[in-house]
C-alpha cells in the first residue's frame, strides 16, 4: 500500500484521473464478491490487484451501490457508515447467492479507494507483484440491517474496534487455565457435536505432516506426564551400575518402589514391587543422574498402559497417580477402584487417564509433541517440546507469545 504517491497527486491542481471506490463484500460462505459503484468508460468492469496477494488480479463488477458516513473522528463515537445495495429484480440476492440476508451479519465489508490511473491495465498500473497505490484500506463489519424492501437493502457498518454494547468480560478468564472443553472440537466430531475451541483429537491422534504424513498416538495425564505402552522397551535403571551412561531421551524403569495398594473391598496393604517409568532429560552416568523421583529434575515421570483384558485385575493405590491404565476403544482409562472384568467407561471403576491439566504446559505437551523418529507411528517423545508448533486454539490470553 502506497499513500505517498496519492498524497502527491492530490497536492496538484489536477490529479489527471478520477477517484474510484472498490468494495469487497464477504458472503455467508466466507467467499467475497467484488463490486464497484462505477465502471470504465466502455461499461466494463474495473480491475486491481488483491491487497494481500498482489499477484492475484481482482475484477470489480459495476453494481448499483452507495456507501457514505465514513467520517474519521478523533473524539466521540466511532462512525457507523451505511451502504445501500440495489435489489430490483432480486439482483442483490443473486449477487450473494442466497435469500438469507441475515447471514451477512458479522461479515466483512471492505472499502478500497484509489485513482483510476492506478488500476490494472491503466497508464500508471504498478503491475503484478508491486505495492498497490491506494489509500488505507478500510475493513468494516456488517452490524445490522437498516432497511430491506423490494428495491434496496441497507446495512449499517461497524468498526471492528467499536465495542459499544459489549460487556467485559465476555467470558471468564482464569489465570494460566484454559477454559475450553478438552478435545471438545476434535476433528472426528461432527459440527453439531463440537464445543469450544480445543481441536486436539479425543483419541490422541497426532499427525506429523511431511512427505509421507505419519499419525501417532499421544496421550498425556492431568499431571503432564506422557503415557506409553507398557510393552515398549525400558532399560532397568535399578540394576544398572553407577558408571552406566544414559543419554537424553532414554526411557528407563525403576523397580521395588514402596506404596499402599487398595483392593476392591477397600482394604489397604503395603507393597514393595511397584515399577515406575521415566524419561531421561539430561545425559549422564547413573551416579551423576541420581535416583529418579518426582523431585529429581533430570527425569520426567511417564505412565504406561496395557491393552484392556477382561480377565486381568487392574490395581489401585492410595497414591492414585500410580493406578494402572489401559487402552480401550482408542481411549486411555485409569483405575479408580480395583477392577476385574469391568469394561472401561465412566463408572465407579474407571476414569479417563488422558486428561488435560488446563495449563500452558499441558497444551504444549500435546501440540508440541516432538517424536524421536518422526517417520515412525510408534515413536516415543523427546524430552524437549517442539516450540515451533503454535498453541492454536486461543484458550489462553496471549498464548501466541509462548510459541
Amino acid at each position: 500500500m502506497s499513500t505517498n504517491t496519492l498524497i502527491q497527486d492530490f497536492q496538484k491542481q489536477s490529479q489527471g484521473s478520477a477517484l474510484v471506490e472498490l468494495f469487497e463484500l464477504q458472503k455467508s460462505d466466507n467467499t467475497f464478491v467484488y463490486i464497484t459503484p462505477g465502471e470504465d468508460s466502455d461499461g466494463s468492469s474495473l480491475q486491481m490487484y488483491d491487497y494481500e496477494n498482489n499477484t492475484t488480479l481482482r475484477t470489480y463488477a459495476p453494481y448499483p451501490v452507495t456507501a457514505d458516513g465514513f467520517d474519521i473522528k478523533v473524539t466521540g463515537a466511532i462512525s457507523r457508515p451505511t451502504c445501500s445495495f440495489s435489489n430490483i429484480g432480486n439482483n442483490f440476492t443473486t449477487l450473494i447467492g442466497t435469500t438469507d440476508i441475515d447471514g451477512l451479519l458479522g461479515k466483512k465489508f471492505i472499502r478500497r479507494i484509489t485513482l483510476k490511473k492506478y488500476l490494472a491495465n491503466e497508464p500508471s498500473d504498478p503491475g503484478s507483484g508491486a505495492q498497490s497505490v491506494e489509500f488505507v484500506r478500510q475493513v468494516w463489519t456488517i452490524a445490522r440491517i437498516v432497511d430491506k424492501d423490494a428495491s434496496s437493502i441497507v446495512f449499517e457498518l461497524a468498526s471492528p474496534f467499536d465495542l459499544q454494547g459489549v460487556k467485559i468480560p465476555a467470558r471468564q478468564i482464569v489465570a494460566n487455565a484454559c477454559p475450553w472443553e478438552y478435545a471438545g472440537a476434535s476433528y472426528d466430531l461432527s459440527t453439531g457435536e463440537k464445543c469450544g475451541g480445543c481441536t486436539w483429537h479425543r483419541k490422541g491422534d497426532r499427525t506429523i505432516y511431511q512427505t509421507t504424513p505419519v499419525t501417532m498416538k499421544v496421550y498425556v495425564t492431568i499431571d503432564d506426564e506422557y503415557i506409553f505402552p507398557s510393552t515398549d522397551s525400558y532399560t532397568n535403571y535399578t540394576t544398572a551400575s553407577g558408571s552406566t551412561s544414559f543419554a537424553v531421551n532414554s526411557y528407563i524403569k525403576t523397580t521395588g518402589e514402596s506404596g499402599k495398594r487398595i483392593d476392591n473391598e477397600g482394604n489397604i496393604s503395603s507393597v514393595t514391587n511397584i515399577v515406575r517409568h521415566w524419561l531421561v532429560n539430561t545425559t549422564g552416568t547413573k551416579t551423576q543422574l541420581g535416583t529418579p523421583s518426582d523431585s529429581n529434575v533430570k527425569f520426567d515421570a511417564i505412565r504406561v498402559y496395557e491393552t484392556y483384558n477382561a480377565s486381568s485385575t487392574y490395581k489401585a493405590y492410595t497414591d492414585d497417580r500410580l493406578n494402572e491404565m489401559v487402552q480401550y476403544d482408542g481411549f486411555i482409562w485409569q483405575v479408580k477402584k480395583e477392577s476385574t472384568g469391568n469394561t472401561p467407561g465412566f463408572n465407579e471403576y474407571w476414569k479417563r487417564g488422558d486428561e488435560c491439566g488446563k495449563r500452558l504446559s499441558s497444551c504444549a505437551k500435546r501440540f508440541g509433541y516432538d517424536p524421536i523418529d518422526n517417520t515412525s507411528s510408534t515413536s516415543r517423545a523427546k524430552a524437549s517440546i517442539n516450540t515451533f508448533h503454535a498453541l492454536p486454539f486461543g484458550g489462553f490470553p496471549g498464548s501466541k507469545n509462548f510459541e
